[in-house]
């Protein structure tokens, strides 16, 4: 391992004045702490952006809705003309028949027991149907879009670490794959930022491996606390003082979705445990098999 000298990240896209920054920079499900206002809600709101990423409860929710909705819009335009130009109904401008008949024409089913005979009905059934093509057709793709979209669940381990390493210390952070798909040529950056001064600066850390071939099992990423380290000499309380957050971006081929993944978190200066090492979760099964213990990836003990 070639250790490069460590020089200020000038490009880290976050801004350096302190009073304009958050808690922190990213929060630890690896999302940007940023508020955006000024615009309004439709000109900030994405629709197939928030239908693609929300739970699959609220997706189907959506979905229930808004099938229900346009059924109710359509069953109004039908008890609006009457029902007299509808075969089947019990009562005239019945409005479960209006609604039943809504539904069965949005799907395309068409039973048979309700059917239109009037011009004016007709024609509404006939843009309804229209309508219930392409909602569907639009469901469909995101529902697709949902499924096919990589879903990456890396697990971070909840704090990073000052430990031995060799004969210097290094900071280090575990991460495990926790899911069946294979991922190939994982790479790791450590963003380092502190407050110096009145400025906030950003420092690319070193790293004993910045690249793996396979992510079979964990892995400890590990930044040698060398006396280029911009960490170096500082004692545990000088971290927090300085306000330090450590911001780690990991990306890997995902060969199920053929895709690149990319993950992030991040750690502030509390989430980081000095004079400190993990403990293994790695063995063998009876059968000779490599085992992980996944809810040991956290687990460290101190020294």
């Amino acid at each position: 391992m070639v250790l490069k000298k460590i020089k200020e990240l000038s490009n880290s896209g976050f801004g350096s004045n302190i009073n304009n920054e958050g808690e922190r920079l990213i929060t630890k499900e690896g999302k940007f702490n940023v508020k955006k206002e000024g615009l309004s809600f439709f000109e900030r709101f994405n629709l197939f952006h928030a239908l693609i990423n929300m739970s699959s409860f609220s997706f189907f929710a959506c979905l229930l809705v808004g099938f229900i909705i346009i059924n109710l819009i359509f069953t109004s335009f039908y008890l609006l003309v009457g029902l007299d130009g509808l075969k089947g109904t019990t009562i005239n401008n019945n409005f479960f028949d209006a609604f039943y008949f809504s539904a069965q024409t949005l799907t395309t089913v068409g039973y048979g027991g309700l059917h239109p005979t009037g011009k004016t009905i007709s024609l509404i059934a006939s843009f309804e149907a229209f309508i219930g093509l392409l909602s569907f057709s639009v469901s469909t793709g995101l529902l697709y879009g949902r499924f096919s979209k990589p879903k990456p669940q890396i697990m971070f381990s909840k704090n990073a670490l000052i430990s031995p390493y060799k004969d210097i210390t290094g900071l280090m952070a575990r991460v495990a794959n926790p899911k069946n798909n294979q991922l190939i040529n994982a790479s790791a950056k450590i963003i380092y930022s502190q407050v110096e001064g009145v400025s906030r600066k950003f420092y690319t850390l070193d790293l004993e491996m910045e690249k793996i071939s396979l992510f079979v099992t964990s892995w400890t990423i590990v930044h040698p606390i060398t006396t280029e380290s911009p960490l170096h000499s500082l004692t545990h309380q000088d971290i927090i003082e300085r306000n330090a957050e450590i911001v780690i971006l990991l990306s890997a081929y995902d060969e199920s979705y053929s895709q690149d993944l990319h993950v992030r978190t991040s750690y502030k200066a509390e989430e980081i445990v000095s004079n400190a090492k993990f403990i293994s979760v790695i063995g063998f099964s009876e059968g000779k098999q490599s085992v992980i213990q996944l809810d040991k990836l956290s687990d460290f003990e101190k020294l």
